[in-house]
């Protein structure tokens, strides 16, 4: 019959035997208003379920299709686009497809409504809106009261609500101030935050040195062209945020959007900061601190066009943006670009699908490129940009490797390396700043009997638990579990329990007691919990509250502090000795990242690495600031051992609350996946790891066993092993579970 339609939707449920479409006829009142990425109401198994359209047709592939019910949102709330993308990411990253459509949905689903705050701004200077307050007090006193408070206040614009609290005005007198052309009012959404607003809008543009120039003019030459992916290589403090602000503006000029990722929000507050105030008129931050309303509102400022530049993390790179003209992803080297939980994306390989999709340029920047883009460079899929000066060619830090058993065997048990110490009194007697990293929080690694020899352990994970000194417990940094440390060990019933290991609370606990009279700042993920505190940690730095900063990778990278001429690392060896094959890699990259705070002001910066392993290469490579010489010899060794960028991963996790049953699945599993991709009509090269424990066998009560499928363009078999996997776990019992992560970045 002409005129039918028939929707294909995806249910809005997670279960593995409805991951498809389900096709529904559309009645007549409906046809006008069906869109891909509407959200309806079906008939499902006798239950009224919500699901999303992603086809329509003329034509039925079901005998008898129900009816569609009813409308949940007329206006898409994925634009055809998500459509297309949440089907490529389900697919290539081995999620369920309604998992992918939750990505590029609003964070609430429908719009809240949006309460504008009214700000009053002042037209004159501080001096002249106090002449203005006291010429005024006899006749108008409640107008005066207002100048007086907005003078008082030390800001150019005050909320309307709390000059009403203070002074008791009405709007008649507000009114009156606005016609007298004294103070003016705007309206500012909860999304465009008042504070933010206010401290940011006097962006200013900074003179281009002459390599930033020369970076500038050659990126933005690929607006003319199709393919156009750029690595922006910088040395740390070479002004690569200046060039994603220019590339920025020039996008915008073209009439294009702008997508700004960066690795975790909370580690980057000065790059938020120059994009807000350079745009803070279209700008938005997107990430998951925010309030509930912020992210609604913020995403729905982004889907209305009202926010044509979006800043933010990981899941950013699903903002509703359309005609998108530039995606830069900042310190593209992060594995915090890795989502851990299904779907696990690469935010890399999705940022360059929208990419492709829009016809827009896609810029990752870095002082320590993955090898992954550092071979795709080589290969020229991806254009060098090189900055090889810091700005005003301020000099890289000068860095010295202490080897900590000659520290030993000179009988210094300290922390500190006595190299350490003269080079952190000799920068506080200058009143100069200096940060001290360490990649553990905490006060102690572990916590041990010294009688049986018990380490205390998490129950559910079975690792050791962290001990904490303030306030004083023990914590699996997996689950969360916590406990009051033990007064007797649970085993031997011994006193004699010690802690071992090195935190960031130690750490402040040693520089306490070496610098009593010194201002300190910790900042760690234990510190930091509270909304806004990182950035306020950060300002007090910066306003030189305190001269010595401690903290883990949230101070590596991302910050720029002029007054901070040394960086000490206690322990370069804690990333180093991890069960990863990119250990050496992330060692190397996040000592020049530290190494990077330091000589960003007019004084030549210092580093100080101590570590018990000084003939590393990483290390050593750290030290020399050469990407040229880690890359070589770490280029090598993956080669050799056939790992990434010279093949492809695919690990896949079998668990089970029985140890037994994990051990069984999982050979189970491997035999079901042999025949196809070991035999020898295959590539030879691919290979089939395991089954073997995972590095943390157990997390949550689930004993992990993994398999490690390894070669050369593996993704070409993803709809294979995804159609064998699905089925696999479908036979397994609910308490077994099968997990598939393509591309691993953390494979404990």
């Amino acid at each position: 019959m002409e005129g039918q339609q028939y929707a294909q939707v995806i249910l809005d449920m997670v279960n593995d035997g409805i991951d498809r479409p389900f096709q529904y006829y559309v009645p007549l009142p409906f046809r006008q208003q069906l869109k891909l990425g509407v959200q309806v109401l079906v008939p499902f198994r006798s239950r009224k379920v919500t699901a999303y359209i992603v086809g329509l047709g003329d034509k039925p592939v079901v005998d008898n299709p129900k009816e569609i019910m009813g409308i949940n949102n007329q206006s898409p709330l994925m634009q055809p686009e998500f459509v297309e993308l949440s089907y490529w990411l389900s697919r290539r990253f081995f999620s369920r497809w309604i998992e992918a459509i939750r990505l590029c949905l609003p964070p609430h689903g429908e719009k809240l409504k949006t309460k504008c705050e009214e700000i009053v701004l002042s037209t004159l200077d501080k001096d002249l809106l106090l002449h203005e307050s006291e010429k005024m007090k006899r006749k108008a006193a409640r107008q005066s009261s207002i100048l007086e408070q907005i003078a008082l206040s030390g800001k150019q614009g005050v909320p309307w609500v709390e000059l009403q609290a203070v002074t008791g005005a009405k709007k008649n007198s507000l009114r009156s101030l606005v016609e007298k052309r004294l103070v003016q009012v705007k309206m500012v959404s909860p999304a465009t935050s008042y504070r933010s607003w206010q401290e940011e809008e006097k962006g200013e543009e900074l003179n281009l040195s002459a390599q930033q120039e020369w970076a500038f003019q050659a990126i933005n030459k690929g607006f003319a062209r199709k393919e156009k992916d750029f690595l922006l290589f910088g040395v740390t403090g070479s002004g690569k945020t200046e060039v994603y602000l220019r590339l920025a503006e020039e996008a915008l000029l073209r009439g294009r959007t702008v997508l700004i990722l960066v690795p975790e929000i909370a580690l980057t507050p000065q790059m938020i900061s120059q994009f807000r105030g350079r745009f803070w008129k279209e700008f938005v931050l997107l990430h998951s601190s925010l309030s509930s309303r912020e992210r609604n509102n913020g995403w729905w400022r982004v889907k209305e066009g009202d926010a044509r530049v979006v800043l933010g993390a990981r899941s950013a790179v699903f903002a509703p943006l359309e005609n998108i003209g530039l995606i830069v992803m900042d310190e593209e080297h992060e594995n915090t670009f890795k989502q851990s939980e299904s779907p696990r994306y690469l935010t890399r390989d999705v940022a360059r699908w929208r990419a492709r999709y829009h016809n827009a340029l896609l810029v990752m920047g870095s002082a320590t490129p993955s090898l992954e883009t550092y071979k795709e460079v080589q290969e020229n899929k991806v254009e060098l940009i090189e900055l090889s000066e810091r700005i005003s060619k301020r000099p890289l830090p000068s860095i010295q490797v202490v080897d900590m058993r000659r520290e030993f065997h000179n009988k210094n048990i300290s922390i500190f390396s006595r190299a350490m110490i003269k080079a952190m009194e000799e920068s506080l007697s200058r009143n100069e700043q200096l940060i001290l990293f360490l990649n553990r929080r905490g006060f102690a690694g572990f916590q041990l009997c010294r009688v049986c020899g018990l380490v205390m352990k998490c129950p559910y994970c079975d690792i050791s638990l962290t001990y904490h000194a303030f306030p004083e417990h023990l914590q699996c940094h997996h689950c969360g579990f916590k406990r009051p440390p033990p007064q007797a060990c649970p085993k031997c019933n011994s006193k004699y329990l010690r802690n071992f290991g090195l935190g960031t609370q130690k750490v402040e606990n040693e520089v306490r007691n070496i610098f009593p009279r010194e201002n300190l700042i910790r900042m760690d993920s234990d510190t930091t919990t509270e909304k806004g505190i990182h950035t306020k940690m950060w300002k007090d730095f910066q306003e030189n509250k305190a001269s010595i900063l401690i903290g883990t990778q949230m101070i590596a990278k991302g910050l720029d502090f002029p007054g901070v001429t040394m960086v000490g690392v206690i322990s370069a060896d804690i990333s180093l000795h991890l069960p990863d094959f990119r250990a050496g890699e992330r060692t190397f990259q996040l000592l020049t990242q530290v190494a990077g705070r330091t000589g960003r002001g007019d004084k030549k910066g210092k580093v100080i690495i101590q570590t018990y392993t000084p003939w590393h290469y990483s290390i050593k490579a750290a030290s020399e600031q050469s990407y040229d010489s880690f890359i070589q010899e770490e280029i090598k060794r993956r080669y050799e051992l056939l790992y990434p960028p010279f093949a492809q991963l695919i690990l896949l996790e079998c668990s089970s609350t029985r140890e037994r049953e994990a051990e069984e699945v999982s050979e189970k599993l491997k035999n079901t996946m042999e025949p196809f991709f070991c035999s020898g009509e295959k590539n030879t090269k691919i290979e089939l790891l395991g089954p073997f424990p995972a590095p943390l066998p157990k997390i949550r009560r689930y004993f992990r066993q993994q398999l490690l499928l390894k070669g050369p363009n593996l993704e070409k078999y993803a709809h294979v092993l995804r159609e064998m996997v699905w089925s696999f776990r479908s036979q397994q019992g609910e308490h077994v579970r099968v997990k598939v992560d393509f591309d691993p970045f953390m494979m404990l």
